[in-house]
């Protein structure tokens, strides 16, 4: 293969977006190292079957595209079944986020997420994003449906 036919390739290769990975809930404690070790993270919490959650993708998703470029990891976070990863990569498709890193998380029961993530006042509300600094500490909450410039502001917080 000459250089200009493994250019081609390696493109496809990189234009291919990343398969969410399956992760049980004992690995919520991990998701922001897993996300993005020394690095700002924004942790987007959704599932498939979550109406809020779809109304609210079109709106952040050119945020959340943005923060990566300016340094911030971001990781989606799908709160669906491992037998449910099909619909998960067709709805990141569907909204034009599936160039993001993405796990679905088994959590059939929120307490736990909620613990690993930190924030008491989260009951497993969806769509909730957070957001955390260099060193893992949570620094702003979005419980529920939260606008692009709020987020942009709360990076702004992290991004030095």
């Amino acid at each position: 293969m000459g250089i200009p036919a493994f250019a081609l390739a390696l493109s496809v290769l990189l234009a291919v977006p990343p398969e969410p990975r399956v992760l049980p809930v004992s690995e919520a404690s991990s998701l922001v190292r897993i996300a993005g070790s020394g690095k700002p993270v924004v942790l987007h919490f959704w599932a498939t079957w979550c109406a809020a959650c779809r109304e609210e993708f079109p709106r952040i998703r050119k945020t959340l595209s943005t923060l990566r470029q300016k340094g911030v990891a971001v990781l989606l976070v799908s709160i669906d079944r491992p037998e449910d990863v099909g619909r998960v990569k067709e709805d990141l498709r569907h909204f034009g986020v599936s160039g993001l890193p993405s796990v679905v998380l088994d959590a059939p029961e929120p307490d736990p997420v909620a613990t690993a993530i930190g924030d008491p006042a989260w009951d497993g509300t969806l769509p909730s994003t957070f957001v955390f600094d260099v060193e893992g500490k949570l620094k702003k909450s979005f419980i529920g449906r939260t606008s692009p410039g709020a987020l942009r502001a709360a990076a702004r917080g992290i991004v030095h």
